[in-house]
């Protein structure tokens, strides 16, 4: 969820127009959590007193950050335990034999998928679990890589590494859990994918968004040289076919189908992690950023097409992209290397310097910007960067999510 399950959001609005009306900014204050990724694991802290209400461990969220789950080695098994959030409240717990790790949650946390933690593998153990404990063991050729649940918990989406002990590209897959059976995904047009059509990525899974409205995921890809996508197999088109660098995979996990959204140059041309993906909460843009070259794309998530490309203030060189945007969209907020842009809907874009690398934006409404940095987590009036607070988190990675 860091790579490909990392959920964030972010669209970009025009530029013209006048200034915006804002009143003051709101100071963080306590109940302002803060899901950071630090050296021992996923934590959550307190904006506003700076203790640790989650201590850190490796985990895996559910995609509206309600639910944590973790799993750990014994030496004998490994033990389970799901937690409610933001306060860490331990909800369910169990023990499975062998060594397993945590991979995904269902979108409602009932479901969780593991699996064995050698990688590359030439097989699989891939074990489903519930509050009751082990509901479904597979052991399955291939190196296989847990995604996503479909919306009802009866399929596994699941990455397939091609060839499995040197691996270079991988395809999306499914499973169903109770014929306990790996199958193609089928097209948007509902239809079975034909053998030898199945899309097989060679690029980087960069980040991935979920919109809970229409059960999608999405996620972008980077780097896909001599790609083609389904349709273009099914088609027939091969040598002819434009050469994709980067696209927006979109995967529906109640219907069961994938369909991809190619980005124009110069997206995938350059650095992966100058990249970023997010969408408004209320599901109405999807936007794709390249800092290096400033370059944006806005997708409509519900036509999957392209709607408007353009570019932001400046590149911001450098870095690892991150970036958010306000609930109704209206404001944009992206970050890489030491530099922070807010474009609103209706005023001048504003920029503004950090004291370090940005690791990681988060949202709380449209009056605070969270930006993780070296050691701290900083919060910020997004139209003018003033520092608000500062909140110490040592060994910081990145920072993950916000919540009020």
């Amino acid at each position: 969820m860091t790579t490909r399950r990392a959920v964030l959001a972010l669209a970009l609005v025009g530029l013209a127009g006048c200034t915006e009306k804002r009143g003051e900014p709101t100071p963080a204050r306590r109940g302002d959590q803060l899901f950071v990724e630090t050296e021992a694991g996923l934590s959550v802290v307190d904006a506003g007193t700076g203790r640790t209400t989650v201590p850190a461990a490796p985990s895996v969220v559910t995609a509206d950050w309600s639910q944590l789950a973790r799993a750990g080695w014994t030496g004998t098994g490994t033990t389970l335990s799901t937690h409610r959030l933001p306060d860490g409240t331990q909800v369910t717990g169990g023990t499975l034999k062998d060594r397993l790790e945590a991979r995904v949650l269902s979108p409602d946390g009932r479901l969780l998928a593991l699996t064995n933690p050698s990688r590359p593998r030439s097989r699989t153990t891939l074990v489903v679990a519930d509050s009751s404990g082990e509901r479904v063991r597979l052991d399955l050729p291939g190196y296989l890589e847990p995604e996503a649940f479909d919306a009802s918990g009866t399929f596994l989406f699941v990455l397939d590494y091609l060839p499995p002990a040197r691996p270079d590209r991988y395809r999306v897959r499914q499973i169903d859990l109770r014929a306990k059976a790996v199958q193609p995904l089928s097209t948007r047009l509902k239809t079975a994918v034909p053998a030898g059509a199945e899309e097989e990525m060679r690029g980087e899974g960069r980040q991935a968004v979920y919109d809970p409205q229409r059960r999608q995921l999405f996620t972008l890809y980077t780097h896909q040289p001599d790609h083609l996508h389904t349709r273009e197999l099914v088609a027939g088109a091969r040598d002819d076919a434009p050469h994709v660098h980067a696209f927006v995979h979109a995967l529906h996990l109640t219907e069961r189908w994938a369909y991809c959204v190619d980005l124009p140059e110069p997206f995938g041309s350059r650095a992966a992690a100058g990249h970023a993906i997010a969408l408004s909460a209320d599901g109405s843009r999807l936007t794709v950023v390249d800092t290096t070259t400033g370059a944006y794309a806005e997708i409509d998530p519900a036509a999957l097409a392209v709607t408007r490309t353009g570019n932001l203030p400046a590149p911001l060189d450098g870095g690892t992209a991150a970036a958010a945007l306000t609930p109704d969209g209206r404001r944009l907020v992206v970050g890489a290397g030491q530099k922070v842009v807010v474009v609103p809907s209706s005023d001048k874009p504003v920029r503004w310097s950090t004291g370090s690398e940005v690791r990681g934006l988060a949202l709380v409404g449209d009056s605070r910007v969270y930006v993780g940095q070296d050691g701290e987590v900083t919060a910020h009036d997004p139209l003018t960067g003033q520092v608000i607070s500062r909140t110490q988190v040592p060994g910081l990675v990145t920072l993950r999510h916000a919540m009020s």
